[in-house]
């Protein structure tokens, strides 16, 4: 019988017959293993593939999903409880806006169908990075809608007239504001339902304002007319060091009630409107 050898690196090492030589080259080409190795190699021309990877999920993309989920609550939640919804065509035939909005966006719509549960999870996260803005932010912003009531509603109506140049060039004051508080333009072009949202809760906390505080106020107001006078005005001047410093009666009440201070430096306006209501109100009381 012939034999043959097996050489590593040059080295004739064992002689084997021939016929078991071609036996065991027979066995390594079939095995399940090798087989699948060699199916790859020739589907890549000769190369063997890296690990598919899945595409990096953009800002941009979760921006303008997190935009249509606000617009979609509806929408949101059922995708949330159960994200592989997406890839039901009965239930994207429901949904007439989704399927044009994942038309429109082809980048959203490849990683949401390959991976729509690590998407959602990714656009909750995104989604809670708006519950991050501050205190300070929401006061800055509320007060100018509050000086600027004609923005205040045209933003509550649709928030992402922010990132509208147009809407932003007609309003100067604005576009100052929006330039002098990069923060709050970050946030609120990030997220603009969420940004607003929270702006309107914290519009409604001027509303919980108790009427011991108005009483307190009202009065210190009835005993100093020309502080009542200037600050129904211009409420912002109780923001105002300058103001409060040639006012040492307002200085002394607002550090005494730390309440009312905190209440009227947040919500000056809110807080204003209210005890003007109260005025009145308890004016026509006690005729």
């Amino acid at each position: 019988m012939g034999k043959s050898t097996i050489t590593i690196l040059g080295e004739k090492l064992v002689a084997f017959p021939l016929a078991i030589v071609l036996g065991l080259s027979l066995i390594w080409t079939v095995s399940p293993g090798n087989a699948l190795a060699q199916n790859q190699v020739k589907s890549t021309g000769g190369t063997t593939p890296s690990p598919v990877q899945d595409k990096d999920i953009t800002r941009p993309e979760l921006r303008n999903f997190d935009r249509f989920l606000d617009e979609h609550p509806n929408v949101t939640k059922e995708l949330n409880n159960n994200p592989s919804l997406v890839n039901d065509p009965a239930w994207l035939s429901k949904h007439p806006q989704l399927q044009t909005f994942l038309k429109n966006h082809p980048g959203v719509r490849e990683e949401m169908k390959e991976n729509p549960g690590r998407f959602m999870q990714r656009e909750r996260r995104y989604e809670g990075e708006g519950r991050d803005i501050s205190r300070g932010e929401l006061g800055r912003f509320d007060r100018f809608l509050d000086g600027h009531p004609k923005v205040a509603e045209e933003l509550r109506k649709d928030p992402k007239l922010i990132d509208n140049k147009e809407f932003v060039e007609k309003h100067p004051e604005l576009r100052e504001f929006m330039k002098d508080h990069p923060r709050v333009r970050e946030d609120l072009k990030e997220h603009p339902g969420a940004f607003m949202r929270r702006e309107g809760r914290f519009e409604r906390e001027g509303k919980d304002i108790s009427r011991g505080e108005l009483e307190r106020f009202d009065r210190f107001l009835n005993g100093h007319p020309k502080v009542a006078e200037e600050l129904r005005k211009d409420p912002k001047l109780i923001d105002n060091k300058e103001f409060v410093q040639n006012h040492p009666e307002l200085r002394e009440f607002m550090k005494d009630h730390p309440r009312v201070r905190e209440d009227l430096k947040e919500h000056p306006r809110a807080f204003m409107g209210r005890e003007h209501h109260y005025e009145r109100h308890e004016g026509r009381a006690r005729k």
